[in-house]
């Protein structure tokens, strides 16, 4: 009976070996996760992005995201770090002008696609972070992977600066029969060029909307301008900077009259998210 259990076990043993032999997986093809490490740190981030990072073998990301990424270095090593093709497609040669924006940006494309495909190929495993949500405004999905085989890659979600905002501010962005809630930025909403397109201002103008508004510090004074041709001066207004970060969160409530001269007050330039109409209030 022993002998029979004995020559049992030794068919399991090599079943296994027969299914999977030593060195299969340096055959296996390897995968790209793009992750949304959330607006602060670990705290706002989901656990499957965290447990992702702590397995990959390349973190690829820009050369300042470490420095951003400081709260996870329990969880990433940087010496996996692997920065993204940063440098711009130039023509050589004295008196030669550099390449368009558009080149560069398609010759960084391809190098960064040909990059993760190599590492993928070898069986490994890449994540690509994006600091808030990759699929809103983030170059991940609308530039650098533009193209690219869906079968190569995953999103992985998270917490990106819209939910933190919401949560800063603590009201209900669909609050007071607002009809919808838009997520923008000044430059889809009122177009690029010398002369801005008002036309979806003015149709918004009609309805309670909740707009958010993404990478519109800067503009703020031409987006202002542009409102207060159809909005009245006491429309509510709220600017939330380091959204999600628990020791610099600051929301910053106002109106279309006051908004330019209040943030002005303000030490923060850039990362601080706009959000209009009644539910800022």
């Amino acid at each position: 009976m022993n002998k029979n259990k004995w020559v049992l076990g030794l068919w399991a043993v090599l079943a296994v070996l027969l299914c999977n032999p030593p060195g299969a997986d340096a055959g296996k093809t390897g995968k790209l996760y793009v992750v949304s490490m959330g607006p602060a740190g670990p705290e706002l981030t989901a656990p499957r992005v965290l447990e992702i990072v702590k397995k990959a073998d390349y973190y690829f990301c820009s050369p300042r995201m470490p420095d951003r990424f400081e709260a996870f270095k329990d969880y990433i090593d940087p010496s996996k770090v692997v920065f993204l093709p940063d440098e711009d497609a130039k023509t050589s040669g004295k008196g030669k002008k550099s390449s368009s924006r558009v080149d560069a940006r398609e010759e960084k494309r391809k190098r960064t696609q040909a990059f993760i495909l190599e590492k993928i190929e070898a069986g490994k495993t890449v994540v690509m972070m994006d600091g808030g949500d990759a699929c809103v405004y983030g170059p991940t999905l609308n530039r650098l992977l533009s193209g690219m085989d869906e079968k190569y890659y995953e999103v992985v979600p998270g917490m990106g600066a819209f939910n933190a905002a919401a949560a800063a501010l603590k009201r209900s962005m669909t609050c007071d029969d607002s009809r919808f809630v838009m997520l923008t930025s000044p430059r889809s909403l009122l177009g690029e060029g010398k002369e801005p397109r008002d036309d979806i201002l003015k149709d918004l103008a009609k309805y309670k909307t909740t707009m958010v508004l993404y990478m519109s510090l800067r503009n703020l004074k031409e987006l202002t301008a542009e409102f207060k041709k159809y909005f009245p001066l006491d429309y509510p207004i709220a600017v939330v900077y380091y959204a999600g970060y628990v020791d610099k969160e600051t929301v910053l409530r106002s109106t279309l009259g006051h908004i330019e001269a209040d943030v002005k007050k303000m030490d923060e330039k850039w990362l601080g998210l706009v959000v209009t109409g009644e539910c800022v209030k």
